[in-house]
């Protein structure tokens, strides 16, 4: 389990996932969906699509493994799923993709301009970030994947300085351009082996690595061949430079020379091509690859980035460059990081997305990988990707002109019918043919295959016996000479290789003609004529259904019903043909009878759609005999053959059907059961007199004993009386009405358990009712309460009440036309309370064992005071102005209570000629006092408060000569 990624190609992935992962989730991992593995632990439901951007890697799924672990006996335990990378959306590797089949012609395009043209018209890859690239590119792209064509154009136009390249990212964007804007291209990576570690710019890698360098692909001359074919043939070439060092055994220098073939590469492109792909070649191939597993190399680089690689003992490093690393001086060499393999560890998020766009979080469910070893290669690719070009190379042959001629069809054919899958007649043909020489007469050599097209040939007049004309209604015919018009058809073609003078054509029509040709086709492509048109007609339906079942057959004394499953007599129901077209019915008094045209009584309809529905086929025949009678059937096919009878089923005249009887008197209904639908003219009824239940067309209705009429429901408008108790159920949660005992009217509601029950009663008083809604009793501290509402004639209330006495016990609210009381109440004694009527609002609290009100009035009658006080402390809350009046004293000022928001006094100082007055509060107040102070003085003084605290405060006169007195009013804050 491990995730593959190379520069520029599909890579790999695996996941492997726990046994115990539900069903519907592995299910869900549906082929073309995509994984995305995160590092982290992430909510892929929060994050959604973010992730394929945040992701470390996203890929494709393109596999799935069920399998058994034979290491363990739990069944199919060993699961996985894998896949390829994000570059998959512009071509697989196999070529498939979303091929351009209309050629894509850039001409003298900007290199961004080139790409969007080549993106896939399938939309699988959006443009991303496409920089720019000096130069244009020019050229033709046909049968080819974008992924090809995208990575042809980035090569054409890369030069040794500027390399252009091209990545798919996590959300199916590409980017294109230079490696310096795609890639890290000044490295802060090092690969050597004199020791891993930081430095202030670097990081090296720790772990083995394994050098290898090589000349086997190196080459001093490329030529490139490109479009044309035989002599016409464009090339292009380019030499190393400088010149090569090597030498041969002779002295004379190495001349290798590597032949490229790219028969899709225009001429304009051809000498550009040839100098790209000798630029691969004209160095030792190094490659390094480094195993760590003490470092995820995640954030230190990805595919694609350059890392500086020194190992001199290996020959990998570059005397032109220089670098500084812990202090030494090392000449490394850069090279481009071109494949990565690393493990999916613990620590990582695994999620998957469908192609609704939503995620599934697999997380939970992955075998997390123990050996966290990382692979990286650097340098050059495996070499099995570093061929250039794909095709064959060598003296390409001349254009095959040869095109063969027309086979000949060797009638007449030969042919037959039979039965379908489904049970319908179908008819198959042998045809042949002779192999046809090329048209200028030579062999043909290079043939491929041939092509076969047939149709229904319309020309055809169909003719019919008078049998299958019988089947049909005469609205339903064409013209006269042709009863039955051809279907129409298109030309259906199949394919026959080369050698085979034979085929088979099946499904065909029974009895149709149909049109045929044939022509051949070699391998180069070239296409021969189609021979003349050959008409036949397909063998005639000539198989007969099988024999039906014996039916199920009911008499009586005027007719006899016939009932048919329509099944084999070999055994089965609803399995004969499906082209059976009817049933005839056939009766006699023999049991063996043969069936004629003198037994017929009938014939029943029996189709396809019948059989598939599986309705039985249910026949009347009028036959006005007592004695016993004997049914055969014969089943009819669409065309006209007709199965063997069946056997015999035998019926007596034992039952009437409803449909012969005119008139029934109930004298006639003696014993039985009757099974039908009975329409009443008068009404029935148990009794004349007493106890009784009658039906009638006003509606049903009840009587007790006595004669009064207990239950009542109306046809007319559907209205119900019922005298007596209504009950929805006998135990568990229900309803009741007016039941038994109650001693007014009254609906009660049952809980699922228990005795109690909530009730509606009404009390009636002359003319009035009062009406109360309670609940069941409930436990207040050893007190059975209800919770009451109860409306009378001249007040509302609801309320808290004792089940036993009805008393108040708790809070209410009480509701008159005149006045509104809510206050809380137990035991007769009273609580805080609250009292309204037209004229003024109280608010009544209790202050140790009295009560204490307070009014806001409309009225200066209605002041009030407080209770127990003796004097008029009112708010009066004028109607006229909207402006408040108070009437009285503060309440409680001086009182030296830490509790008072006011503070006032009125003192004079202790002797005249005093200049400072400090007065206390009697207690420390929890917050600071604001005091405001008005001095009295026989002349005008200045004054100031000179002091302030919670505790009390100092004014302070500038000169007296006389006694001065303070007026202080002192508010918390």
């Amino acid at each position: 389990m491990a995730v593959s990624e190379v520069l520029k190609a599909l890579g790999s992935w695996e996941v492997k996932l726990q046994s115990n992962i539900p069903r519907d989730v592995l299910d869900a991992l549906d082929y073309f969906g995509h994984i995305a593995i995160v590092p982290g632990r992430l909510d892929p439901a929060q994050y959604g699509d973010n992730l394929l951007t945040t992701a470390r890697y996203v890929g494709v799924l393109r596999t799935k493994t069920i399998g058994d672990d034979g290491r363990t006996s739990a069944p199919q335990d060993d699961l996985s799923v894998g896949g390829v990378g994000m570059a998959f959306w512009l071509g697989d590797e196999d070529g498939k993709g979303s091929v351009y089949e209309n050629a894509v012609e850039p001409a003298s395009a900007s290199f961004t301009a080139a790409i969007t043209m080549l993106l896939p018209a399938s939309g699988a890859v959006t443009a991303g970030t496409l920089y720019s690239v000096t130069g244009q590119y020019t050229g033709h792209h046909q049968y080819e994947t974008p992924r090809s064509a995208i990575g042809y154009v980035c090569d054409t136009m890369s030069t040794t300085s500027v390399p252009v390249s091209w990545r798919v990212n996590g959300n199916a964007t590409l980017d294109a351009g230079p490696d310096s804007s795609l890639f890290v291209t000044s490295p802060t990576c090092i690969i050597t082996t004199k020791g891993a570690g930081e430095d202030m710019s670097l990081r090296a890698l720790p772990g083995s690595m394994d050098v290898t360098r090589d000349v086997e692909d190196y080459s001093t001359r490329v030529v490139l061949l490109a479009e044309g074919e035989g002599t016409s043939i464009a090339t292009g070439a380019a030499d190393i430079s400088p010149a090569t060092s090597y030498k041969d055994i002779h002295g004379n220098a190495l001349k290798l020379t590597r032949l490229v073939s790219e028969s899709d590469t225009a001429t304009a492109n051809a000498a550009i091509r040839a100098q790209l792909a000798l630029s691969q070649f004209v160095s030792t191939r190094n490659a390094l690859q480094l195993s760590t597993s003490d470092y995820d190399v995640h954030g230190t680089f990805q595919v694609g980035d350059r890392v500086w690689v020194y190992d001199p003992d290996s020959g990998l490093l570059d005397t032109s460059t220089e670098i500084t690393f812990r202090g030494q001086r090392i000449n490394p060499i850069k090279l481009q990081v071109t494949e990565t393999q690393w493990a999916i560890t613990e620590g990582f998020t695994v999620a998957y997305r469908t192609a609704a766009g939503a995620w599934i979080d697999l997380t939970q469910y992955v075998e997390w990988e123990t050996d966290t070893t990382s692979t990286v290669t650097v340098g050059d690719f495996s070499r099995q990707l570093t061929n250039a070009g794909t095709e064959p190379v060598g003296s390409r042959p001349n254009a095959d002109t040869s095109v063969p001629g027309a086979p000949t069809l060797i009638t007449p054919f030969t042919g037959v019918a039979y039965l379908d899958g489904r049970g319908l007649t179908r008819s198959r043909v042998i045809i042949s043919w002779n192999a046809p020489n090329n048209v200028d007469g030579s062999t043909v050599l290079d043939g491929d295959h041939y092509e076969i097209r047939y149709a229904v040939d319309t020309d055809m007049i169909y003719p019919a016996t008078w049998s299958q004309v019988s089947q049909v209604r005469w609205m339903d015919l064409q013209t006269w000479a042709q009863p039955f018009a051809a279907p129409n058809g298109n030309w259906q073609t199949m394919y026959v290789a080369w050698g085979a003078t034979t085929a088979q054509l099946q499904d065909l029509s029974p009895g149709v003609g149909y049109d045929i040709q044939i022509r051949a086709v070699d391998k180069t492509g070239n296409t021969g004529a189609w021979s003349s048109v050959t008409t036949f007609v397909a063998s005639s339906d000539n198989i007969a259904p099988s024999t039906p079942a014996a039916p199920s057959v009911a008499g009586s004394r005027i007719a006899v019903q016939v009932t048919h499953q329509l099944g084999k007599s070999s055994g089965g129901t609803f399995n004969l043909e499906s082209d059976l077209d009817h049933l005839e019915v056939h009766v006699s008094y023999e049991p063996g009878f043969t069936p004629t045209a003198a037994t017929l009584a009938g014939k029943a309809i029996a189709n396809a759609g019948m059989i598939q529905a599986q309705i039985p086929v249910v026949f009347t025949a009028q036959i006005e005999e007592t004695s016993a009678r004997y049914v055969r059937v014969v089943a009819v096919d669409k065309t006209g053959n007709k199965s063997g009878p069946s056997d015999a089923a035998s019926a007596t005249a034992l039952l009437i059907d409803d449909a012969h009887i005119s008139d029934l008197t109930v004298s006639k209904v003696t014993a039985g059961q009757i099974n039908a639908d009975w329409v009443v003219g008068a009404r029935i009824k148990t009794s004349d007199t007493g106890a009784r239940v009658e039906l009638n067309s006003g509606g049903i209705g009840a009587w007790n004993a006595a004669g009064t009429q207990t239950v009542a429901i109306a046809a007319a408008d559907g209205s119900v009386s019922i005298v007596g108790q209504l009950k929805s159920g006998t135990a568990g949660k229900r309803i009741e009405i007016n039941p038994t005992g109650a001693l007014v009217p009254e609906i009660r509601w049952y809980p699922s358990s228990g005795t109690d029950y909530g009730y509606i009663n009404a009390v009636s008083s002359g003319v009035d009712v009062n009406l109360g809604m309670n609940s069941s009793p409930y436990d207040d501290s050893g007190v059975q309460v209800i919770s009451r509402t109860y409306l009378s004639t001249v007040q509302a209330e609801l309320a808290v009440i004792r089940a036993d006495t009805q008393a108040r016990y708790g809070g209410f609210v009480w509701s008159a036309p005149g006045a509104l009381y809510a206050g809380f109440n137990r035991a007769g004694v009273d609580g805080g309370q609250v009292y309204a009527d037209a004229s003024q609002v109280s608010i009544t609290g209790k202050s140790g064992g009295s009560q204490v009100s307070q009014y806001l009035c409309t009225d200066t009658a209605a002041r009030g005071g407080r209770y127990g006080s003796g004097s008029n402390e009112t708010y009066w809350l004028h109607a006229s102005d909207g402006k408040v009046l108070y009437s009285g004293r503060w309440y409680d000022f001086i009182s030296a209570l830490t509790t008072d928001g006011l503070w006032t006094a009125d003192e004079p100082f202790a002797a005249a000629g005093d200049t400072s007055l400090a007065l206390v509060y009697g207690a420390t107040m929890p917050t600071p006092m604001v005091p405001m102070v008005t001095l009295r003085h026989p002349t005008l003084r200045t004054w100031q408060i000179t002091a302030a605290s919670t505790s009390g405060l100092t004014v302070t006169v500038g000169t007296s000569s006389g006694t001065p007195s303070l007026s202080i009013w002192s508010y918390r804050v």
